[in-house]
């Protein structure tokens, strides 16, 4: 096993398989990897594998590959042994990926594969594995790109796998408030104004009304508002996506496209929220600080103008008119 001080990917370890025998990671050059510590007998169980397993059989021909490292430290949930495990992935799951050797992701006594994917890849609580299934996803050339929580379902990485190094909003593909994909590239050509919107915060009603005169004075010159309900500030849009839909249209009687409810923070924050975090970070660094942030992107789908919850959406109306081209 490599040296952790001296390592600089994935590929310069050497881990062991679950009969034992050394495999180097380098053999996985040029692979896209999804490493994920495993477990038996976990809640988590029956949707990861079986989402695993629909990911690999999509895209294994296409360069990806999983590996699964099975861990015992969470519940006690990985009791059996290397080969009790592989036999229950297999029968079970018709599993094809390849089961490692049984290792501990926290502690002294961790796997160095995994205090290196720690290191690169810091959690929301700090670098520490909380349980079963959290799942690391690696580059072509072993560099740690992404990390995800347990209850990230593996499909729901898909796009990520997919986008290689995106580098505008058009490369994203999102949900629509019924669950359908949106491909933001339809937007190509547009001003869009991006807000993650809130049902029962104190900034809903000027938000919302303001966004709407926006809306109703520019949609006809190219300007398109794209709202995602997000229930991680003070929990103010905690209804389904339904009901928000409702809400708006019925309320504020908006007409810009309301979109599935994501998370914009953390291991779980949705793709196209950490592009555009990294594209203009806040003042308090990259996080989203509340409801109704805001990201201006520009027709060639570049972020331009990042602001703060409290900044109305009319003040925006200068920028927007000069990204527009309205003489």
């Amino acid at each position: 096993m490599a040296s952790q001080s001296n390592t600089k990917s994935v590929h310069d370890f050497t881990v062991k398989d679950a009969r034992g025998n050394d495999v180097n990671l380098a053999d996985y050059k040029g692979k896209v990897l999804l490493l994920v510590n495993v477990a038996s007998q976990c809640g988590l169980t029956n949707s990861n594998y079986t989402e695993l397993n629909q990911l690999y059989e999509k895209y294994k021909g296409k360069g990806l590959e999983i590996l699964a490292f099975p861990c015992n430290q969470f519940g006690a949930q990985e009791p059996g042994t290397n080969e009790e495990i592989v036999e229950f992935a297999c029968t079970r799951f018709k599993a094809e990926f390849p089961i490692f050797d049984k290792v501990d992701v926290n502690g002294d006594n961790a796997a160095p594969l995994y205090k290196f994917l720690k290191s690169s890849k810091g959690g929301l609580f700090g670098d520490s594995i909380k349980w079963n299934f959290s799942k690391f996803l690696v580059d072509k050339d072993g560099n740690v790109v992404d990390r995800y929580a347990p209850t990230t379902s593996p499909l729901s990485i898909e796009h990520t796998m997919t986008t290689k190094d995106p580098k505008s909003v058009y490369d994203f593909v999102v949900k629509d408030a019924k669950g359908d994909d949106v491909d933001l590239s339809f937007y190509k050509g547009k001003v869009l104004l991006i807000v993650n919107v809130a049902s029962q915060c104190g900034l809903t009603n000027s938000n919302y009304t303001e966004l709407n005169q926006l809306y109703d004075k520019y949609k006809d010159q190219g300007l398109e508002i794209l709202a995602f309900p997000c229930n991680q500030f003070g929990k103010q849009e905690p209804e389904s996506n339904d009901k928000i839909v409702d809400f708006v249209c019925s309320r504020f009687k908006s007409e810009f496209p309301i979109f599935d409810k994501i998370e914009v923070n953390g291991d779980n924050s949705a793709p196209l929220y950490k592009f555009l975090k990294l594209g203009k970070w806040g003042i308090f660094g990259d996080d989203i600080q509340w409801n109704f942030s805001k990201f201006v992107v520009d027709k060639n789908g570049q972020v331009v103008g990042r602001y703060y919850p409290t900044t109305s959406p009319l003040s925006l109306e200068r920028d927007i008119h000069q990204l527009l081209g309205i003489s």
